[in-house]
């Protein structure tokens, strides 16, 4: 049997909204910061509203059973600081990050920032993200970050743009990143979450 979703609990996070997110998709999750927890889960979960200094401090008791997991082969999805903690390091302080993709998040230029609001997804023809918004239209997301993983990291599938072009959805293996907030992207991050559980639920199988 397959285990439960499972989002982490770092301190840090939009928890309950995202939890209701996946209710929604019929699949409740757990919210937990057990060890013994992250090594029940079939599915893991990072959220985001944070700052990398935070979350990497939220990150590091769990540290080695996250990567032991993720290195398994057990499905992660990180959101926005979630994805950035994926990484080795950030511009934005201090702290560890996990490692598990490559590459350092760096500051997007200001003056307008954070960046704030709706901005199109410029996808790759990646199975997850084709059922987004339309065949020719990019989807709409909803960003609220001044720090990102550049457009040139490794495993990226998709991009935005605020000053720069950032990396917005990144995969690597099992781990897979994404910059804006599904839980609050309306119907297209409605579709990314279904999507991203269809690919997680084959991983786990």
């Amino acid at each position: 049997m397959k285990g439960p979703i499972l989002i982490v609990d770092t301190g840090t996070g939009n928890l309950f909204s995202l939890a209701r997110s996946f209710e929604r998709l019929g699949r409740p999750p757990r919210i937990s910061r057990d060890p013994e927890a992250i090594a029940g889960a079939g599915i893991l979960v990072l959220p985001g509203v944070a700052s990398f200094p935070a979350i990497a401090r939220g990150v590091e008791p769990l540290r080695a059973e996250l990567v032991r997991r993720v290195r398994a082969g057990t499905p992660l999805l990180g959101i926005c600081a979630g994805l950035q903690v994926l990484a080795g390091a950030s511009e934005e302080g201090p702290g560890q990050g996990l490692g598990l993709l490559r590459g350092e998040v760096v500051r997007l230029p200001g003056p307008l920032l954070p960046h704030m609001g709706w901005s199109p997804l410029r996808r790759t023809p990646d199975p997850m993200l084709l059922g987004l918004g339309g065949p020719t239209v990019d989807p709409e997301m909803y960003y609220a970050h001044s720090y990102a993983l550049p457009a040139g990291t490794a495993g990226t599938v998709a991009t935005s743009f605020h000053g720069i072009e950032f990396a917005a959805v990144v995969r690597a293996g099992s781990v897979v990143g994404v910059q804006f907030h599904p839980e609050r992207s309306g119907r297209a991050g409605a579709a990314f979450l279904a999507a991203f559980l269809e690919w997680a639920e084959g991983v786990a199988g």
